[in-house]
């Protein structure tokens, strides 16, 4: 059974730790930070408090291995069109919000209801973030994109909607990816040249 050791003890069991912050992470996203204990996760894991402070000394060490591999940052899109690519975009944040945090972690971010939460997630979000503004960025270099264009806009116009949709129907309905695509391409992308 695979195991890594600490030193002194027993053997500690990858199993055991998988249990723990899977338990953990559950607990964030259905119900928020607030939900996330040392109790709380101990009896959804079915793993002891002791063995649980074994490993984390406090909630807040819990919380940082949680928020560590939570939000990695976003592998850079492939080459594709600017409708392909904010495609990508819209997927990377529906994984943001619907996978990663979810809906507790999320209205929790939303209503800064624990902000040292907040703050730990809206910095990992900027790092994860920043990769996809700086494709926009080059985009707006070759032309793609308009020249005036404001990367950081673009995303929240993008995130604004994908929440909206979520808000008010559960998840986003069959073929609205395509419909959002439909009116925001066309206002980021210059129009083409004709030729003479």
């Amino acid at each position: 059974m695979p195991h890594s050791t600490t030193g002194r003890g027993r053997p500690r069991l990858e199993s055991t730790d998988h249990r723990i912050l899977q338990a953990a992470r559950e607990l964030l996203r259905l119900k928020g930070p607030a939900a996330v204990n040392i109790d709380s996760v101990a009896a959804r894991s079915g793993v002891a408090r002791t063995t649980i402070y074994r490993r984390y000394r406090s909630r807040n060490e819990l919380m940082d291995a949680i928020l560590e591999h939570l939000i990695d940052p976003a592998p850079l899109a492939p080459e594709l069109p600017v409708r392909e690519k904010l495609r990508w975009v819209l997927d990377r944040i529906s994984d943001i919000l619907e996978n990663r945090l979810g809906p507790g972690a999320t209205a929790a971010v939303i209503a800064n209801s624990d902000p040292e939460f907040t703050t730990a997630v809206r910095a990992r979000l900027a790092a994860r973030l920043s990769s996809l503004t700086d494709l926009m960025k080059l985009d707006i270099k070759t032309g793609r994109l308009h020249a005036n264009l404001d990367p950081d806009t673009v995303l929240g116009i993008l995130v604004g909607a994908y929440l909206a949709e979520v808000l008010r129907f559960g998840s986003p309905r069959d073929g609205w990816t395509d419909r959002a695509l439909d009116l925001v391409t066309p206002a980021v992308t210059p129009p083409r040249r004709r030729r003479s």
